[in-house]
Protein backbone atom coordinates (compact mmCIF):
# COMPACT_ATOMS: atom_id res chain seq x y z
CA UNK A 1 0.00 0.00 0.00
CA UNK A 2 3.30 2.32 -0.36
CA UNK A 3 3.05 5.72 -2.06
CA UNK A 4 -0.85 5.76 -1.83
CA UNK A 5 -2.68 9.34 -1.94
CA UNK A 6 -4.68 9.71 0.76
CA UNK A 7 -6.62 12.98 0.67
CA UNK A 8 -8.13 13.72 4.25
CA UNK A 9 -10.95 15.97 5.23
CA UNK A 10 -10.75 16.47 9.34
CA UNK A 11 -12.01 19.65 11.31
CA UNK A 12 -10.62 19.09 14.12
CA UNK A 13 -6.52 20.16 14.50
CA UNK A 14 -5.18 17.72 16.95
CA UNK A 15 -7.18 14.63 14.70
CA UNK A 16 -6.11 16.26 11.40
CA UNK A 17 -2.00 16.11 12.56
CA UNK A 18 -2.26 13.02 14.27
CA UNK A 19 -3.43 10.68 11.23
CA UNK A 20 -1.13 12.94 8.96
CA UNK A 21 1.63 11.51 11.13
CA UNK A 22 -0.03 8.24 11.24
CA UNK A 23 -0.05 7.58 7.83
CA UNK A 24 2.82 8.90 6.97
CA UNK A 25 4.65 6.58 8.75
CA UNK A 26 3.24 4.21 7.36
CA UNK A 27 3.90 5.19 4.07
CA UNK A 28 0.69 6.92 2.89
CA UNK A 29 0.93 10.31 1.09
CA UNK A 30 -1.64 12.61 3.16
CA UNK A 31 -3.16 16.03 1.64
CA UNK A 32 -5.01 17.63 4.66
CA UNK A 33 -8.41 19.55 4.70
CA UNK A 34 -9.22 21.61 7.75
CA UNK A 35 -13.66 20.59 6.14
CA UNK A 36 -15.52 19.19 3.41
CA UNK A 37 -15.79 22.61 1.43
CA UNK A 38 -11.90 23.18 1.23
CA UNK A 39 -11.56 19.20 0.58
CA UNK A 40 -13.67 19.88 -2.53
CA UNK A 41 -11.22 22.64 -3.88
CA UNK A 42 -9.06 20.58 -3.44
CA UNK A 43 -10.20 17.51 -5.68
CA UNK A 44 -11.60 19.90 -7.95
CA UNK A 45 -7.97 21.19 -8.43
CA UNK A 46 -6.53 17.15 -8.48
CA UNK A 47 -9.48 16.61 -11.31
CA UNK A 48 -8.56 19.39 -13.62
CA UNK A 49 -5.02 18.18 -12.83
CA UNK A 50 -5.17 14.34 -13.33
CA UNK A 51 -3.98 13.89 -9.79
CA UNK A 52 -6.29 12.45 -7.79
CA UNK A 53 -6.05 10.89 -4.57
CA UNK A 54 -6.24 6.93 -4.45
CA UNK A 55 -8.62 7.40 -1.36
CA UNK A 56 -11.07 10.19 0.35
CA UNK A 57 -10.59 9.76 4.47
CA UNK A 58 -13.23 12.38 6.08
CA UNK A 59 -15.06 13.09 8.92
CA UNK A 60 -18.87 12.71 8.93
CA UNK A 61 -20.02 15.60 10.55
CA UNK A 62 -17.48 18.96 10.05
CA UNK A 63 -18.72 22.54 10.70
CA UNK A 64 -18.12 23.83 6.45
CA UNK A 65 -19.46 21.43 4.54
CA UNK A 66 -20.16 18.21 5.74
CA UNK A 67 -18.84 14.38 5.30
CA UNK A 68 -21.86 13.21 3.12
CA UNK A 69 -22.01 16.59 1.26
CA UNK A 70 -18.39 15.96 0.17
CA UNK A 71 -19.02 12.30 -0.91
CA UNK A 72 -22.08 13.27 -3.05
CA UNK A 73 -20.03 15.93 -4.50
CA UNK A 74 -17.62 13.91 -5.59
CA UNK A 75 -20.01 11.04 -7.29
CA UNK A 76 -21.94 13.81 -9.07
CA UNK A 77 -18.30 14.77 -10.49
CA UNK A 78 -17.86 10.92 -12.08
CA UNK A 79 -15.46 10.58 -9.11
CA UNK A 80 -15.06 7.35 -8.09
CA UNK A 81 -12.49 6.88 -5.60
CA UNK A 82 -13.10 4.82 -2.23
CA UNK A 83 -14.19 7.11 0.72
CA UNK A 84 -13.71 5.74 4.19
CA UNK A 85 -15.53 7.79 6.63
CA UNK A 86 -14.91 8.58 10.00
CA UNK A 87 -17.48 9.27 12.78
CA UNK A 88 -19.27 9.70 15.98
CA UNK A 89 -22.79 9.05 14.73
CA UNK A 90 -22.54 6.05 13.50
CA UNK A 91 -26.25 4.36 13.40
CA UNK A 92 -28.33 2.39 11.28
CA UNK A 93 -29.62 5.08 9.32
CA UNK A 94 -26.34 6.38 8.91
CA UNK A 95 -24.56 3.41 7.85
CA UNK A 96 -27.59 2.58 5.30
CA UNK A 97 -26.89 6.46 3.89
CA UNK A 98 -22.80 5.66 3.59
CA UNK A 99 -24.27 2.71 1.54
CA UNK A 100 -26.34 4.62 -0.68
CA UNK A 101 -23.71 6.71 -1.77
CA UNK A 102 -21.13 3.96 -2.37
CA UNK A 103 -18.92 4.89 0.57
CA UNK A 104 -16.46 1.87 0.83
CA UNK A 105 -16.07 1.62 4.75
CA UNK A 106 -16.31 3.64 7.57
CA UNK A 107 -14.72 3.79 11.18
CA UNK A 108 -16.50 4.62 14.42
CA UNK A 109 -14.81 7.74 16.37
CA UNK A 110 -12.53 7.34 18.71
CA UNK A 111 -11.32 4.43 17.10
CA UNK A 112 -6.99 3.20 17.36
CA UNK A 113 -4.78 4.29 14.87
CA UNK A 114 -4.01 0.64 14.03
CA UNK A 115 -7.45 -0.31 13.39
CA UNK A 116 -7.39 2.73 10.82
CA UNK A 117 -4.34 1.31 9.61
CA UNK A 118 -6.09 -1.94 8.91
CA UNK A 119 -9.17 -1.04 7.78
CA UNK A 120 -7.32 1.56 5.05
CA UNK A 121 -5.36 -1.65 4.25
CA UNK A 122 -8.47 -3.70 3.25
CA UNK A 123 -10.09 -0.61 1.13
CA UNK A 124 -6.91 -1.35 -0.77
CA UNK A 125 -7.12 -4.75 -1.22
CA UNK A 126 -10.37 -4.51 -2.43
CA UNK A 127 -9.38 -1.84 -4.56
CA UNK A 128 -6.80 -3.60 -6.26
CA UNK A 129 -8.96 -6.97 -6.82
CA UNK A 130 -11.71 -4.79 -8.03
CA UNK A 131 -9.53 -3.34 -10.70
CA UNK A 132 -7.73 -6.44 -11.20
CA UNK A 133 -11.17 -8.28 -12.42
CA UNK A 134 -11.75 -4.85 -14.24
CA UNK A 135 -8.61 -5.44 -16.24
CA UNK A 136 -9.43 -9.39 -16.71
CA UNK A 137 -12.85 -8.44 -17.69
CA UNK A 138 -11.28 -5.60 -20.23
CA UNK A 139 -8.76 -8.22 -21.64
CA UNK A 140 -11.40 -10.16 -21.97
CA UNK A 141 -13.67 -7.97 -24.14
CA UNK A 142 -10.35 -7.34 -26.12
CA UNK A 143 -9.75 -10.76 -26.92
CA UNK A 144 -13.77 -11.71 -27.55
CA UNK A 145 -13.81 -8.77 -29.93
CA UNK A 146 -10.45 -9.85 -31.60
CA UNK A 147 -12.32 -13.47 -31.66
CA UNK A 148 -15.48 -11.92 -33.36
CA UNK A 149 -13.70 -9.72 -35.56
CA UNK A 150 -11.59 -12.78 -36.47
CA UNK A 151 -14.89 -14.82 -37.27
CA UNK A 152 -16.75 -11.77 -38.86
CA UNK A 153 -13.78 -11.34 -41.09
CA UNK A 154 -13.90 -15.38 -41.80
CA UNK A 155 -17.46 -15.37 -42.27
CA UNK A 156 -17.45 -12.31 -44.83
CA UNK A 157 -14.75 -14.10 -46.91
CA UNK A 158 -16.73 -17.91 -46.60
CA UNK A 159 -20.00 -15.46 -47.60
CA UNK A 160 -18.08 -13.95 -50.43
CA UNK A 161 -17.49 -17.50 -51.70
CA UNK A 162 -20.84 -18.73 -50.98
CA UNK A 163 -21.99 -15.36 -52.86
CA UNK A 164 -19.52 -16.51 -56.17
CA UNK A 165 -20.61 -19.69 -55.75
CA UNK A 166 -24.82 -18.75 -55.85
CA UNK A 167 -23.86 -16.33 -58.65
CA UNK A 168 -22.12 -19.06 -60.83
CA UNK A 169 -25.48 -21.51 -59.54
CA UNK A 170 -27.71 -18.53 -60.51
CA UNK A 171 -26.29 -18.09 -63.95
CA UNK A 172 -26.20 -21.70 -64.86
CA UNK A 173 -29.84 -22.61 -63.75
CA UNK A 174 -30.96 -19.28 -65.84
CA UNK A 175 -28.98 -21.15 -68.65
CA UNK A 176 -30.73 -24.22 -67.65
CA UNK A 177 -34.07 -23.66 -68.18
CA UNK A 178 -33.71 -21.67 -71.74
CA UNK A 179 -34.83 -23.70 -74.41
CA UNK A 180 -34.36 -22.90 -78.42
CA UNK A 181 -38.01 -23.58 -79.47
CA UNK A 182 -36.69 -22.59 -82.75
CA UNK A 183 -35.30 -25.94 -83.32
CA UNK A 184 -38.59 -27.80 -83.31
CA UNK A 185 -41.25 -27.81 -85.68
CA UNK A 186 -43.91 -27.39 -82.99
CA UNK A 187 -43.80 -23.87 -81.52
CA UNK A 188 -43.29 -23.58 -77.59
CA UNK A 189 -43.97 -20.83 -75.40
CA UNK A 190 -43.39 -20.56 -71.61
CA UNK A 191 -42.88 -18.29 -68.78
CA UNK A 192 -40.40 -19.29 -65.76
CA UNK A 193 -40.47 -17.09 -62.85
CA UNK A 194 -38.28 -18.79 -59.83
CA UNK A 195 -39.44 -18.04 -56.30
CA UNK A 196 -35.91 -17.51 -55.13
CA UNK A 197 -33.14 -16.66 -57.30
CA UNK A 198 -32.50 -20.53 -57.68
CA UNK A 199 -35.69 -22.26 -58.45
CA UNK A 200 -37.00 -26.35 -59.21
CA UNK A 201 -39.22 -25.81 -62.20
CA UNK A 202 -37.75 -27.10 -65.87
CA UNK A 203 -39.25 -27.32 -68.73
CA UNK A 204 -37.12 -29.36 -71.72
CA UNK A 205 -37.72 -30.22 -75.27
CA UNK A 206 -36.08 -33.03 -77.19
CA UNK A 207 -36.62 -32.91 -80.82
CA UNK A 208 -37.90 -36.37 -82.52
CA UNK A 209 -38.48 -37.79 -86.07
CA UNK A 210 -41.69 -38.67 -85.17
CA UNK A 211 -42.38 -35.15 -83.60
CA UNK A 212 -41.21 -33.75 -79.95
CA UNK A 213 -41.20 -34.66 -76.08
CA UNK A 214 -42.03 -32.24 -73.60
CA UNK A 215 -40.91 -32.36 -69.90
CA UNK A 216 -42.41 -30.21 -67.28
CA UNK A 217 -40.55 -30.92 -63.82
CA UNK A 218 -41.01 -29.13 -60.67
CA UNK A 219 -38.17 -29.85 -57.93
CA UNK A 220 -38.86 -29.75 -54.44
CA UNK A 221 -37.11 -26.45 -52.67
CA UNK A 222 -35.28 -23.06 -53.88
CA UNK A 223 -32.07 -23.84 -53.26
CA UNK A 224 -28.76 -25.11 -54.44
CA UNK A 225 -30.13 -28.47 -53.88
CA UNK A 226 -33.04 -28.64 -55.78
CA UNK A 227 -31.07 -26.47 -58.48
CA UNK A 228 -28.54 -29.78 -58.64
CA UNK A 229 -31.73 -32.12 -58.65
CA UNK A 230 -33.05 -29.61 -61.74
CA UNK A 231 -29.78 -30.53 -63.52
CA UNK A 232 -30.32 -34.41 -63.17
CA UNK A 233 -33.37 -34.24 -64.37
CA UNK A 234 -32.32 -31.97 -67.80
CA UNK A 235 -29.29 -34.72 -67.98
CA UNK A 236 -31.17 -37.73 -67.82
CA UNK A 237 -34.04 -36.18 -69.91
CA UNK A 238 -31.50 -35.46 -72.35
CA UNK A 239 -30.31 -38.95 -72.73
CA UNK A 240 -33.38 -40.31 -73.26
CA UNK A 241 -33.55 -38.54 -76.97
CA UNK A 242 -30.89 -41.37 -77.36
CA UNK A 243 -32.65 -44.22 -76.62
CA UNK A 244 -36.28 -42.73 -77.17
CA UNK A 245 -38.16 -44.49 -73.89
CA UNK A 246 -41.72 -43.54 -73.45
CA UNK A 247 -43.26 -41.61 -70.29
CA UNK A 248 -43.43 -44.29 -67.93
CA UNK A 249 -40.17 -46.24 -68.50
CA UNK A 250 -38.50 -42.89 -68.62
CA UNK A 251 -40.41 -41.66 -65.13
CA UNK A 252 -39.39 -45.05 -63.79
CA UNK A 253 -35.74 -44.94 -64.66
CA UNK A 254 -35.39 -41.50 -63.22
CA UNK A 255 -37.05 -41.98 -60.27
CA UNK A 256 -34.08 -45.12 -59.26
CA UNK A 257 -31.46 -42.19 -60.13
CA UNK A 258 -33.07 -39.30 -57.61
CA UNK A 259 -32.96 -42.29 -55.16
CA UNK A 260 -29.26 -42.74 -55.42
CA UNK A 261 -28.52 -39.42 -55.44
CA UNK A 262 -31.09 -38.04 -53.47
CA UNK A 263 -31.87 -40.86 -50.51
CA UNK A 264 -35.48 -39.63 -50.98
CA UNK A 265 -34.50 -35.98 -49.80
CA UNK A 266 -36.37 -33.95 -53.03
CA UNK A 267 -39.71 -35.02 -54.23
CA UNK A 268 -40.22 -34.21 -57.83
CA UNK A 269 -43.29 -34.45 -59.82
CA UNK A 270 -43.20 -34.04 -63.39
CA UNK A 271 -45.36 -34.38 -66.63
CA UNK A 272 -43.72 -36.13 -70.31
CA UNK A 273 -45.57 -35.26 -73.22
CA UNK A 274 -45.10 -37.28 -76.55
CA UNK A 275 -46.02 -35.47 -79.52
CA UNK A 276 -46.08 -38.05 -82.90
CA UNK A 277 -46.79 -35.72 -85.85
CA UNK A 278 -46.76 -38.24 -88.35
CA UNK A 279 -49.85 -40.01 -86.62
CA UNK A 280 -51.49 -37.06 -85.08
CA UNK A 281 -51.42 -38.69 -81.70
CA UNK A 282 -49.85 -37.88 -78.02
CA UNK A 283 -49.13 -39.40 -75.22
CA UNK A 284 -49.13 -37.77 -71.75
CA UNK A 285 -47.52 -39.12 -68.51
CA UNK A 286 -48.17 -37.84 -65.21
CA UNK A 287 -46.29 -37.93 -62.24
CA UNK A 288 -48.44 -36.39 -59.07
CA UNK A 289 -48.23 -33.18 -61.50
CA UNK A 290 -50.86 -30.88 -62.32
CA UNK A 291 -52.72 -32.79 -65.43
CA UNK A 292 -52.21 -31.04 -69.12
CA UNK A 293 -54.51 -28.91 -70.74
CA UNK A 294 -55.92 -29.05 -74.44
CA UNK A 295 -57.91 -26.49 -76.38
CA UNK A 296 -58.79 -28.04 -79.56
CA UNK A 297 -58.92 -25.27 -82.74
CA UNK A 298 -62.11 -26.38 -83.76
CA UNK A 299 -64.44 -25.98 -80.69
CA UNK A 300 -62.06 -23.94 -78.21
CA UNK A 301 -62.81 -25.00 -74.71
CA UNK A 302 -59.93 -25.78 -72.80
CA UNK A 303 -60.46 -29.53 -71.47
CA UNK A 304 -57.69 -31.18 -68.29
CA UNK A 305 -56.01 -34.67 -69.84
CA UNK A 306 -55.86 -36.27 -66.39
CA UNK A 307 -53.41 -39.82 -66.27
CA UNK A 308 -52.67 -40.31 -62.81
CA UNK A 309 -48.67 -41.05 -61.13
CA UNK A 310 -46.71 -41.10 -58.35
CA UNK A 311 -44.50 -38.33 -57.29
CA UNK A 312 -40.65 -39.28 -57.88
CA UNK A 313 -37.84 -39.56 -55.39
CA UNK A 314 -40.15 -40.83 -53.01
CA UNK A 315 -40.83 -44.36 -53.47
CA UNK A 316 -38.70 -47.08 -54.77
CA UNK A 317 -41.55 -48.94 -56.68
CA UNK A 318 -43.69 -46.04 -58.04
CA UNK A 319 -47.02 -46.34 -60.64
CA UNK A 320 -47.55 -44.31 -63.34
CA UNK A 321 -50.57 -43.73 -66.21
CA UNK A 322 -50.20 -42.43 -69.70
CA UNK A 323 -53.21 -41.19 -71.57
CA UNK A 324 -53.06 -41.26 -75.62
CA UNK A 325 -55.46 -38.74 -77.06
CA UNK A 326 -55.70 -37.36 -81.22
CA UNK A 327 -54.81 -33.96 -82.09
CA UNK A 328 -55.22 -31.51 -84.88
CA UNK A 329 -53.19 -28.45 -86.76
CA UNK A 330 -53.53 -25.34 -84.26
CA UNK A 331 -54.42 -27.16 -81.37
CA UNK A 332 -53.18 -26.40 -78.46
CA UNK A 333 -51.71 -27.87 -74.96
CA UNK A 334 -50.67 -26.29 -71.98
CA UNK A 335 -48.82 -27.47 -69.09
CA UNK A 336 -47.50 -26.06 -65.86
CA UNK A 337 -46.33 -26.16 -62.59
CA UNK A 338 -48.63 -26.17 -59.16
CA UNK A 339 -46.76 -22.65 -58.21
CA UNK A 340 -49.47 -20.70 -60.05
CA UNK A 341 -52.20 -22.40 -58.19
CA UNK A 342 -50.41 -21.49 -55.24
CA UNK A 343 -50.46 -17.71 -55.97
CA UNK A 344 -52.82 -15.66 -53.61
CA UNK A 345 -53.73 -12.52 -52.84
CA UNK A 346 -55.91 -10.81 -49.93
CA UNK A 347 -59.18 -10.14 -50.99
CA UNK A 348 -60.25 -7.12 -49.17
CA UNK A 349 -63.47 -8.06 -48.23
CA UNK A 350 -62.99 -11.19 -46.34
CA UNK A 351 -59.51 -10.15 -45.32
CA UNK A 352 -58.39 -14.09 -46.21
CA UNK A 353 -56.53 -15.54 -49.10
CA UNK A 354 -57.94 -16.04 -52.43
CA UNK A 355 -56.00 -18.43 -54.18
CA UNK A 356 -55.19 -18.43 -58.19
CA UNK A 357 -57.84 -21.25 -58.89
CA UNK A 358 -57.41 -23.96 -61.60
CA UNK A 359 -60.96 -22.52 -62.89
CA UNK A 360 -59.45 -19.34 -63.38
CA UNK A 361 -56.54 -20.36 -65.21
CA UNK A 362 -59.06 -22.26 -67.30
CA UNK A 363 -60.88 -19.20 -67.61
CA UNK A 364 -58.05 -17.12 -68.77
CA UNK A 365 -56.84 -19.46 -71.18
CA UNK A 366 -60.45 -19.74 -72.89
CA UNK A 367 -60.46 -16.07 -72.94
CA UNK A 368 -56.81 -15.28 -74.58
CA UNK A 369 -56.86 -18.47 -76.96
CA UNK A 370 -57.18 -15.72 -79.45
CA UNK A 371 -54.09 -14.35 -79.22
CA UNK A 372 -51.10 -15.56 -80.62
CA UNK A 373 -49.27 -18.51 -78.69
CA UNK A 374 -46.44 -16.52 -76.95
CA UNK A 375 -48.66 -13.00 -76.03
CA UNK A 376 -51.10 -15.16 -74.88
CA UNK A 377 -48.13 -17.37 -71.73
CA UNK A 378 -47.56 -13.62 -71.51
CA UNK A 379 -50.57 -12.32 -70.61
CA UNK A 380 -51.43 -15.35 -68.63
CA UNK A 381 -48.23 -14.88 -66.26
CA UNK A 382 -48.85 -10.85 -66.02
CA UNK A 383 -52.58 -12.00 -64.85
CA UNK A 384 -50.34 -13.24 -61.97
CA UNK A 385 -47.24 -11.61 -61.23
CA UNK A 386 -48.11 -8.13 -62.47
CA UNK A 387 -47.64 -5.31 -59.21
CA UNK A 388 -50.85 -5.37 -56.74
CA UNK A 389 -52.23 -8.77 -58.22
CA UNK A 390 -51.01 -12.22 -56.45
CA UNK A 391 -48.07 -13.30 -54.63
CA UNK A 392 -45.83 -15.93 -55.37
CA UNK A 393 -44.76 -18.50 -52.49
CA UNK A 394 -43.49 -21.04 -55.15
CA UNK A 395 -41.51 -21.49 -58.54
CA UNK A 396 -44.49 -20.76 -61.07
CA UNK A 397 -43.89 -22.03 -64.78
CA UNK A 398 -46.51 -21.97 -67.61
CA UNK A 399 -46.07 -23.43 -71.04
CA UNK A 400 -47.76 -23.30 -74.03
CA UNK A 401 -47.57 -25.51 -77.24
CA UNK A 402 -49.15 -24.98 -80.77
CA UNK A 403 -49.30 -27.97 -83.50
CA UNK A 404 -49.08 -26.17 -86.49
CA UNK A 405 -51.24 -26.22 -89.61
CA UNK A 406 -48.33 -26.96 -92.51
CA UNK A 407 -47.24 -30.53 -91.07
CA UNK A 408 -45.27 -32.17 -94.52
Amino acid sequence: MKNKHILMAEDELHIRDTLSLVLKMAGYKITAAENGTKALKIIQEMQRTGSLPDLLLTDLNMAEGSGLDLIENIRAMDINIPVLVMTAYGNKDIVIELMRKECAEYIDKPFDPGELLRRLSLVFEKQEKKQLVKENELEQSFQEKAELERKVDSYARRFENLRTQVDSAVSEYQNLIQINDKEHTIHVAYRIKPFAELGGDLINIRHSSMGCDILIADVAGHDMGASFHTVLVKTFFDENSHFNYDGQTFFKLLNKKLLENGSRERMVTAIFLRLNLKNMSGEVTCAAHPPLIKIPARIPVPKPIFSQGDALGIHSDPLFESRVFCFEPKDRFFLRTDGITNAWQLNVETGKKQRFTESYLLYLIEELNLLPLDAMIKKIEHAVTAPFQYKLNDDMLIAGVEIPDNIS
